[in-house]
């Protein structure tokens, strides 16, 4: 830029210079020039106050020049100087961010301290924060989120972590309180509805809860069913508790039909049956809800039923079983009913199929009980081992 500046300087010298030239062999006048100031006299031609003028101009612009690339060159460095301190706390933070993924947590600190006051959209500071947790130092781990709360773009994650902190800690109003003061679209967040209801879970506030998981419900998806289950649940308990059985199972026929149709209502509602044991009405609940198709949260109940001859609800499982052979969740139920009917061999044949479809602990340890009553005492203790297998094995995967 400055090679080309002072080219056109050049070139404009020269096109001045020709100009005075032709001038002067056109006009053979010279003319007369006198400037008087201050007691200075100055005599010239034309010509000379031509080339003196020029001279002006020239120099003018070459100064003009020289303060413009000065100022650029001290810019440039200026600039040269910020560039390299952003690099340098990029650099710190990536290798916190590094240290923090390799488990080095006393490095991941280190790094990250330095840039607290930085501007990386807060992500510095909710990596601060983990470090602190794995270090054992909630009290500064919670100030790096409220810190973080402050940057637009981490703020709804900072309140997850102290929204989660509160709950932990048994802290149902302050977690009630944190959600009330995020914005009206950050608590239509999913996340922020799991730990709204966990709350509500916490505070005891089942009727509120039920209110608002109906609103919920596209939300939250797959997680709605159990979650309604749990409050349901619940809510059925207070009323068996405070005003008996029978004031439950007319409570329940006063709610709404679309109500008693949800399959986690239903649930809710028959686990309170049986477990105030009322399994007669429980087990006519259980085939009456799933006349159809079994669903999969009424299924497992059938497992809790004790009745000496539940003759309907055994047929409703084994025509389920002739259409679909292969559900270890139907043979599993099958032999726990048959067990608690005293049908052992029901139980056994069913128990098997259930084992060699899934071999799970709860079915072993069944089938163990049912080998030991038979006084099969070597078949027992192999399967008493093979459930403790499966109950690490399983343990593992979680």
């Amino acid at each position: 830029l400055m090679m080309s500046q002072l080219i056109r300087i050049v070139v404009v010298l020269i096109i001045l210079l020709i100009t005075v030239v032709l001038a002067a062999m056109i006009f053979d006048d010279s003319g007369y020039v006198m400037v008087e100031f201050n007691g200075w006299v100055v005599e010239m031609n034309v010509w000379s106050l031509s080339l003196s003028l020029i001279a002006i101009f020239v120099g003018l612009m070459l100064v003009n020049l020289i303060v413009k690339s000065s100022l650029a060159v001290v810019s440039g460095s200026k600039s040269w100087s910020g560039n390299w301190g952003d690099r340098k706390k990029q650099k710190v933070f990536t290798a916190g961010l590094i240290a923090l993924a390799e488990t080095n947590y006393l490095l991941a600190r280190e790094n990250l301290d330095k840039i607290t006051n930085e501007d990386f959209d807060g992500i510095n500071l909710l990596a601060a924060a983990e470090a602190e947790v794995q270090l054992g130092q909630p009290e500064q781990a919670k100030h790096y989120w409220h810190m973080a709360t402050t940057y637009e773009k981490s703020a709804l994650a900072a309140n997850l972590f102290l929204i989660r902190d509160a709950i932990q800690h048994h802290q149902s109003d302050k977690a009630m309180t944190l959600i009330h003061n995020l914005s009206e679209k950050q608590q239509t967040q999913t996340a922020v509805l799991k730990l709204w209801a966990q709350a509500l879970s916490q505070a005891g506030r089942w009727q509120e809860l039920q209110d608002k998981l109906k609103s919920w419900k596209k939300s939250l998806g797959s997680d709605y069913e159990p979650l309604m289950q749990q409050a349901s649940k619940a809510h059925f308990a207070e009323i068996a508790s405070k005003e008996g059985a029978s004031q439950l199972k007319q409570n329940w026929q006063a709610l709404p039909r679309a109500t008693r149709k949800e399959p986690a209502q239903q649930a809710a509602y028959i686990q309170q049956l049986i477990e105030q044991g009322m399994h007669a009405d429980a087990g006519e609940a259980l085939v009456e809800y799933q006349k159809t198709v079994p669903h999969p949260l009424l299924i497992p109940l059938f497992k809790q039923i004790k009745l000496p001859n539940p003759a309907i609800a055994i047929k409703k499982l084994e025509g389920w079983l002739k259409q679909d052979d292969l559900n270890v969740d139907l043979f599993s139920a099958l032999g726990h009913i048959a067990h608690n009917s005293n049908d052992k061999v029901l139980a056994e044949k069913a128990l098997s199929k259930a084992i060699k479809l899934g071999n799970r602990q709860e079915d072993l340890m069944l089938m163990a009980t049912i080998k030991e009553s038979q006084n099969n005492h070597i078949q027992a203790l192999q399967l008493y081992k093979q459930s403790m297998a499966s109950g690490v094995k399983l343990l593992a995967e979680k």
